[in-house]
């Protein structure tokens, strides 16, 4: 098999490079081989533990050792990895494409196809509505489809399939069909279809799985009548992975329901598809799909999959929109990059999008976090943020996250509180609400917020300054020491740490953190920003002014909040932070409590 300049022979165990061995350890081989043989799935560390140590006991920086010699035999650098990429705190994935003799490997050649039959399956009801012989189907729920492949590691997939089935079944005039935030937060383990429908008030629901066992795809699908429980139709599509399958399948499965279900085909009316290029669609799909991994690696590889979407279709407003996020994101402490090297091409992205598309929300509310993140143009983003809001109510967070950073808290809540009642149950959404209570102040409802939100990344961190603030330093220490632990000694989790230790008066302890976190800065661009927290907890002012105006210069997004961060309390007043705070353009405390009345 080949990984880009490598061959691999795994019988006996070889590798060579442009025809020469490269000389791989045993163990090293082995570390190589379990990435290579689960691609493109995560190995998790202890995965990748078992598979190279077997039964021996080995710490997680013996693993990290080993990564270190296999990334120095093969040429390949954690900085810029082309082979391999360590996903924060969980374990690595291989980033290249494993070749065989017969080409492209099943698992890459899965990544590119699914996507495809998305696309197919969400085409089976575009030009139809539902009308079954006897009986008037007015509204419809589409649920979750599940993910029965046997590693369950196509879910993004699946999820994709309600998405894509949503988005074109919503615009059919003759059936409501309900949003996907009305159905997600359902709990349905417990409950038969009937119960669900009563629960989500339709008249039927569709629900579907997708399963791949090697190269074959098969697809469920079922419409079923929730007054009766009964199943109107039913049917289960199996192919071979291949593009001119896909095609195939779409004939035949349309054909299907059609005459399962005597459906109408409407005529002379269709519904315009994001692109018609498939290709570009699936890398549009793979791409989002990296956006909101929010990792260095993923955050890589999303732009990567983007401009090779837009380079494959230059009109394709979404993926444009798509790739204005990812950019974005590169720019704040998840990709490492500066931010103004990044921000001007995530803002070329999103105004390409709305030249395109002026109706996506996605784009807009994308426009309006970038004039506030970077451009520091708030009276412009207030504006944008309501043009989104009237485009998509629910789509408040960047709104409440700007709310804030302007000291406007009621606002601020209000707004995220909003999707809180939509999504009780998505965490990403919860996090949001916990850092919206921890800068209004609002420390017991934050912690609340943050513990519900317990298994997204930035939940411990609030968690941990809401109990600082509640006067308990031991809690709180607890809590950001356990986040190192699990999510590993990433710059954030230090800098969360050292900062809680210079509060508490633990100095010793936060010196030691800060020698090793200002080793990390000097390796590439990481946030000032929680450094001079850092120095304004250790009481050295002079030394996080600086940080604040290094951050200044690279215009980094954590700025916006110098003013309703407790971290930098210590400093209001200071002529040379409101000097900062001013180029900034932020309220000062007294406009934020009175526009906050």
């Amino acid at each position: 098999m080949r990984l880009l300049e490598l061959d691999i022979d795994p019988q006996s165990g070889t590798v060579w490079r442009h025809g020469e061995v490269v000389d791989l350890p045993d163990l090293s081989f082995r570390l190589l081989m379990a990435l290579v043989e689960r691609a493109p799935a995560l190995v998790s560390k202890d995965e990748l533990i078992a598979a190279v140590w077997g039964d021996v006991v080995v710490s997680d920086e013996t693993l990290t050792q080993r990564v270190r010699l296999l990334r120095q035999a093969i040429g390949d650098d954690s900085q810029e990895p082309r082979y391999f990429a360590a996903v924060r705190g969980r374990g690595y994935r291989l980033l290249a494409p494993v070749n065989g003799p017969g080409g492209e490997a099943p698992a890459t050649r899965h990544r590119h196809l699914l996507a495809a039959a998305i696309l197919m399956v969400a085409a089976l009801l575009l030009w139809q509505f539902i009308e079954p012989e006897g009986q008037q189907i007015d509204t419809l729920a589409v649920l979750p489809f599940d993910d029965m492949s046997e590693e369950a590691n196509y879910g993004f997939f699946a999820a994709g399939m309600q998405e894509e089935l949503l988005a074109r079944l919503s615009q059919a005039s003759n059936v409501a069909v309900l949003s996907r935030t009305s159905v997600d937060p359902v709990h349905i383990e417990n409950m038969n279809m009937r119960e669900i429908a009563e629960k989500l008030d339709v008249d039927a629901l569709i629900e579907g799985s997708v399963r791949v066992t090697g190269d074959q795809l098969r697809i469920t699908v079922q419409l079923i009548d929730g007054r009766t429980d009964q199943h109107i139709w039913a049917e289960t599509y199996d192919s071979a992975l291949s593009v001119e399958d896909i095609f195939e399948i779409q004939s035949r499965v349309a054909d299907s329901i059609a005459n399962s279900l005597a459906l109408e085909f409407r005529i002379g009316e269709r519904f315009d598809l994001p692109t018609t290029n498939l290709e570009a669609y699936n890398l549009y799909l793979l791409g989002r799909h990296h956006t909101f991994q929010q990792t260095e690696e993923n955050l890589d590889e999303a732009v990567r999959y983007l401009r090779a979407a837009i380079e494959l279709d230059p009109g394709f407003a979404e993926a444009y929109a798509a790739l204005g996020w990812a950019l974005s994101f590169q720019g704040t402490g998840y990709g490492r990059r500066v931010p103004g090297d990044v921000y001007p091409l995530a803002r070329e992205a999103a105004l390409k999008a709305l030249e395109l598309d002026d109706t996506l929300a996605d784009a807009r509310s994308l426009y309006a976090d970038i004039l506030t993140w970077y451009d520091w143009d708030f009276d412009l983003a207030e504006s944008e943020y309501r043009r989104t809001l009237a485009l998509d109510p629910l789509n408040v967070l960047g709104y409440a996250l700007f709310l804030s950073s302007q000291g406007r808290h009621d606002e601020a809540i209000e707004q995220v509180m909003r999707r809180v009642r939509a999504d009780p149950d998505d965490r990403y959404v919860l996090a949001n609400a916990a850092w919206r209570y921890l800068q209004a102040g609002r420390y017991r409802e934050a912690r609340d917020a943050a513990t519900l939100a317990s298994s997204h990344p930035d939940a411990a961190s609030v968690l941990g300054f809401a109990e600082l603030e509640l006067g308990n330093p031991a809690v709180a220490i607890t809590v950001l020491e356990e986040d190192l632990r699990a999510q590993g000694r990433e710059y954030y989790q230090l800098t969360n740490l050292a900062y809680a230790y210079f509060r508490v008066g633990k100095n010793a302890e936060g010196r030691e953190l800060l020698e090793e976190i200002e080793s990390i800065a000097e390796g590439g661009y990481v946030s000032p920003v929680p450094l001079a927290a850092i120095h304004v907890a250790a009481g050295d002012r002079d030394r996080a002014i600086e940080f604040l105006e290094a951050a200044l210069d690279a215009r980094d997004r954590g700025l916006i909040f110098l003013r309703v961060a407790n971290s930098f309390r210590d400093l209001h007043g200071d002529p040379r932070f409101e000097a900062i705070a001013d180029e900034v353009g932020l309220p000062s405390v007294a406009q934020s409590s009175t526009s906050n009345k």
